[in-house]
């Protein structure tokens, strides 16, 4: 079986794009290692003060080394991710704890045009700045690393191409080489069913609009915002992300999304200023810099905007030190209560995102609710997952009502691990009890909520 997987194919094998950045960062440095096998090749565990390695190549304070950051940009190129960039770098080449050789970066697109432009500019301010040849600044696109894989013969376990292998090799042992003629009619009779990814998608937009399970949560959404500012929150897995996205597209409301996942948050000022930049970045717009207090920089720079049905979403406070988190917390609230008091309409609202209870987090709870909306979302699929199930299963022209019980079951009412379930569905040749408990135990250990 000749199968041929891109880095789409690698983020829907870990079930989201938090899954499949940790896994690219493991593909990176099991790759750096045997291409530079006789070198230390390690990959650095993530926490403060890392100094802005995901991978490094060398010996570390004895010898300058090779950085390589991982920074997996599927779907999106932005100002955002160029931001992360040039803190990577500026972080790696800053640092005291080691002498820079070399620094490589490797994402999973290809960039267009423009991108390519602006890598290319800001690398060679970069070379300029500081005094290097061009070999100092390397990216590596997804396209190439693809090819170092296959190189390298490590291509179908990164993706994964083996377990599909031993899949069809179970399938054939069980069923025995009569039922191979019926297997083929099946695979080409999958060619034509509907697009998995759009169906089966992580991340809304408007085509994946027909396989969204409308609920009641969303008519609240709608109706909340139209008063106030809302608190979402939620466990991980439970659909808050798709929410917000999915209600303020259909509602053509324009919003500035502050995503803070990827941000390395040791203070609450990193999660301020990571907002004071992607509304700089979305307005084009510049901070007053005579003014130090970063909430006050954020309401002066909305004062300039055109406010006319916009949202600020600040989405995705991870679970960090819940000392930090409530400080974080209070500060947002602080953000919101302060920009109420100093605006004159009531055409832009907050949309704040959280695992934790705001109840838990907020030190002045009674006052945040004066303007705040709050959406629990952990009870919010009880009754509601059969039905994604059977709109998913229609959706794929499927039957899996023999196994529709114990996949209901194993999903533990998360939309997440029950596509992420599906997917794994949709790519297997043939299906039997015995694969879907493989399936259901392969998801049990890669997503953990």
């Amino acid at each position: 079986m000749k199968m041929n997987r891109d880095w789409s194919d690698f983020k829907a094998l870990h079930g989201n794009i938090e899954g499949a950045r940790k896994a690219f960062e493991i593909a990176c440095e099991n790759l750096f290692r045997k291409m530079y096998s006789n070198q230390v090749v390690s990959q650095v565990e993530v926490k403060h003060g890392d100094g802005g390695i995901d991978v490094f190549i060398g010996k570390i304070g004895i010898e300058p080394i090779t950085v390589v950051q991982c920074k997996f940009f599927l779907e999106s190129f932005s100002d955002s991710q160029k931001q992360q960039i040039r803190k990577s770098f500026d972080t790696a080449r800053e640092s005291d704890n080691f002498e820079l050789k070399s620094w490589i970066l490797c994402i999973p697109s290809v960039l267009d045009i423009d991108q390519a432009r602006w890598w290319e500019k800001w690398k060679s301010e970069k070379i300029v700045e500081h005094s290097k040849t061009d070999e100092f600044i390397k990216l590596i696109n997804g396209n190439e690393l693809i090819n170092l894989l296959k190189e390298k013969d490590l291509y179908n376990t990164v993706f994964r191409i083996e377990d599909s292998l031993r899949i069809q090799e179970m399938h054939q042992t069980i069923c025995g080489a009569t039922q191979t003629k019926e297997s083929d009619t099946y695979i080409l009779k999958r060619r034509s069913k509907p697009d998995s990814e759009t169906i089966l998608f992580n991340s809304y937009s408007q085509k994946s609009e027909p396989f969204y399970l409308k609920r009641k949560i969303d008519d609240e959404f709608i109706k909340f915002l139209s008063i106030n500012n809302i608190w979402v929150f939620g466990k991980s897995g439970v659909g808050k992300t798709t929410l917000i996205n999915r209600n303020l597209l259909i509602s053509d409301i324009d919003y500035c999304f502050c995503d803070l996942s990827p941000v390395n948050i040791r203070t609450s000022n990193d999660v301020l200023e990571e907002v004071l930049c992607r509304i700089e970045d979305k307005y084009s717009k510049e901070r007053n810099q005579l003014e130090q207090n970063v909430i006050k920089q954020i309401v002066q720079l909305l004062a300039e905007v055109n406010r006319e049905r916009k949202v600020i979403v600040i989405d995705e406070l991870p679970l960090i030190d819940i000392t930090l988190v409530r400080k974080i917390s209070d500060d947002l609230t602080s953000l919101v209560n302060y920009y109420g008091n100093k605006k004159t309409d009531n055409s832009l609202k907050f949309v704040i995102s959280t695992i934790a209870d705001p109840s838990i987090l907020i030190k002045n709870w009674s006052k945040a609710s004066d303007f705040f909306q709050y959406i629990n979302c952990n009870n919010g699929w009880n009754e509601s997952i059969e039905l994604l199930f059977c709109l998913i299963q229609d959706a794929l022209r499927l039957n899996l009502d023999t196994f529709k019980c114990k996949i209901i079951e194993a999903s533990s009412c998360s939309p997440r691990r029950l596509k992420a379930i599906l997917r794994r569905v949709v790519s297997s040749e043939v299906l039997n009890a015995e694969i879907i408990d493989s399936i259901i135990k392969q998801i049990n250990q890669e997503i953990i909520e």
